[in-house]
């Protein structure tokens, strides 16, 4: 139900030039690092299917989804990682909220290769989350559990409160909506008819 990401942005050249140009600053305004994340807000919603990549939920049931930096950008934190593609994905806003991951410390032992650093979550692309995490299907809850005793996954459960009754609900609306969808081969209008109608506040 939380699946492991395996499409990071892949940069064009013109791309790499502009993020070089601007310091690797994510917060230039300049019109090409606008248009950069123009661009990978639409490679992680093709590629994620509209799915939070912490809770596996699609995110326009929080508000809307956030393109996400899995080692926090600021200053005092990791700002070298800004644009490092296996650095971001897309949350919902509600995994990316200042009460749960917005202003969380997700490394735990840093090295100047990201993808050597070590994580205190299940990291979206560089763990498999079959390891980590096991599910227990039914119609009307999806429950999530560690496996093999990962602390990642017993911290990734807590922050992100993967086992609230809440989330528990919402996997278990969604995996129903896409059997059906699957069963019936739905127009993709009426599927987003449906989606609009068992949308949890």
């Amino acid at each position: 139900m939380i699946n492991q990401l395996n499409r990071p942005y892949n940069y064009s050249l013109e791309e790499s030039t502009c993020v070089n140009n601007s310091g690797n600053n994510w917060g230039s305004q300049t019109n090409c690092i606008k248009a950069l994340k123009v661009a990978m807000n639409t490679h992680f919603d093709n590629h994620q299917n509209e799915k939070c990549c912490y809770c596996g939920l699609l995110y326009d049931r929080t508000g809307r989804g956030e393109v996400e930096h899995i080692a926090p950008k600021e200053v005092a934190k990791y700002p070298q990682f800004s644009y490092t593609p296996n650095n971001l994905a897309k949350a919902c806003q509600l995994c990316n909220s200042s009460s749960m991951k917005h202003t969380y410390d997700s490394v735990s032992q840093l090295h100047q290769v990201y993808e050597q650093c070590e994580f205190k979550i299940v990291h979206p692309y560089l763990d498999n989350h079959l390891y980590h995490y096991k599910f227990n299907y039914g119609v009307r809850q999806v429950l999530i559990a560690v496996n093999n005793d990962s602390d990642k996954a017993r911290e990734s459960i807590r922050l992100f409160e993967l086992d609230s009754e809440k989330r528990t609900r919402a996997r278990a609306i969604e995996r129903n909506q896409e059997r059906l969808e699957n069963l019936y081969n739905l127009p993709i209008n009426i599927r987003n008819r449906i989606k609009r109608a068992v949308k949890f506040r």
